[in-house]
């Protein structure tokens, strides 16, 4: 058998343009991830029989698919190679989203949100533990945060082709084809740019191939990541990964409501603070990136402990006062999506926390917080049954400065990180 080569052995253009083609992947990730609430009123005009109620939940059989998802594949990619797993999953986006637009039934629509469900969380998984092994630690996090920008880029892609679609007739599930026939095209381009990880050590498992030359190789298990060397970080990013859901559901999930029935801003208003205050996470994951390949990744925990300081500020600033042409709550907005970006870093930082055999699982711990996170909508709208929306949605404040205190307690993975410790527990890897 053949010895393998290390990753700085494989050529820099192949493993840029393998880094184009997870890239790739990863905007049809998010796009397919949040199409569903786009196209939601379409899909109650055109198809008789289903509901503005049931197309809810199709988001919610989507969320348990990407959650059985992210849990599944970091256990097919241990055991039959990261490569393979990730150009099947991404194929089965591009082909389950094109197969969807053949029903019109709710049994059917809602079986196939669930297998896209499915693939998404697995890509996630597969794409994080991949991505963070073509290059140095130094630029992991520009990396997996640039990565998350894409969830930005794809709302406003997906704003405007839906405008261009609308001013030429275009039927509204062109929508979805976009959605379908790209994620083939990658999965076809990663069959030869994607370094074979059977083949290629990645950056950050040369300890564990130099360990595994006279052993056989290890795969990982979940039972290995509930271990007692593992379990409490593993239960740190559940929770941290949870709490995430949270915040946001709390807050971002339910600010348009707030914005009409509390503060009772207009249509237009309510679409400039909403505009203006998300374009603080697509340049925000850029510095954040650049933060904990800098600075070290728990420094990226004091934008969760912002985000809550700028939620409390946003509940309490008046509505009327401007700043420029701007209102004030649209530049409190900007700043609390800001803070909120700096959790970009988490897929390749999770990873980290681990040794290489289960870097998979690792990343898969962001989507495994949908465990606790997807009770979120229920217990605000419990809360809010019992007193008002204003009160329930409070808890997004608290929520992000115990998980930005929560982050603080986790291993600090950047050798020369500002919060980085000699004596690191074994499970984690530069």
């Amino acid at each position: 058998m053949n010895a393998k080569r290390h990753m700085s052995e494989v050529p820099m253009i192949q493993r840029v343009a393998a880094y184009f083609a997870i890239l790739v992947g990863y905007f049809f990730y998010c796009y397919n991830f949040v199409i569903i609430d786009y196209v939601r009123p379409y899909i109650v005009e055109a198809y008789d029989g289903i509901t503005l109620s049931d197309t809810a939940q199709f988001y919610t059989w989507q969320s348990i698919g990407a959650l059985i998802g992210a849990l599944s594949c970091a256990w097919v990619a241990s055991n039959f190679g990261k490569k393979s797993t990730l150009i099947v999953i991404t194929a089965l986006n591009g082909g389950a989203t094109i197969i969807n637009m053949l029903f019109t039934d709710y049994a059917m629509w809602a079986l196939m949100r669930f297998i896209i469900g499915m693939s998404l969380g697995g890509y996630f998984t597969v794409a994080v533990s991949l991505m963070i092994g073509l290059f140095t630690p130094t630029v992991r996090g520009k990396l997996t945060a640039f990565a998350s920008s894409m969830f930005s880029v794809a709302l406003m892609v997906m704003g405007a082709y839906a405008a261009f679609i609308s001013s030429i007739d275009a039927p509204w599930q062109s929508l979805m084809w976009v959605g379908g026939i790209p994620p083939l095209a990658a999965a076809i381009m990663m069959i030869f740019v994607l370094p074979s990880d059977k083949k290629v050590i990645a950056y950050g498992e040369e300890e564990a191939q130099a360990s595994s030359n006279n052993e056989p190789v290890k795969k990982g298990s979940w039972g290995e990541m509930l271990s007692k060397p593992y379990r409490l970080i593993t239960l740190s990013c559940l929770l941290l990964a949870g709490l995430n859901f949270y915040g946001y559901q709390f807050f971002s999930g339910f600010v348009t409501t707030y914005l009409k029935e509390v503060r009772h801003f207009d249509g237009a208003t309510i679409g400039v603070i909403f505009s203006i205050s998300a374009f603080g996470s697509l340049f925000g994951a850029w510095i954040w990136g650049a933060v904990a390949d800098k600075y070290g990744r728990k420094v990226n925990a004091f934008g969760l402990i912002l985000a809550g300081i700028m939620a409390s500020v946003f509940f309490v600033a008046p509505s009327n006062m401007m700043i420029g042409s701007l209102n004030m709550l649209a530049i409190l907005g900007l700043i609390y999506n800001f803070g909120l970006s700096s959790s970009a870093v988490w897929g390749g930082y999770f990873s980290e926390l681990f040794p290489s055999h289960l870097r998979s699982y690792g990343a898969a711990l962001f989507h495994g917080g949908r465990i606790i996170g997807m009770w979120a909508p229920m217990v605000l709208i419990f809360i809010q049954e019992r007193t008002n929306l204003e009160t329930a949605m409070w808890g997004s404040p608290i929520v992000w400065i115990i998980a930005g205190l929560l982050w603080f307690t986790l291993p600090e993975t950047l050798k020369g990180g500002i919060f980085y410790k000699e004596k690191t527990p074994k499970a984690v890897t530069a």
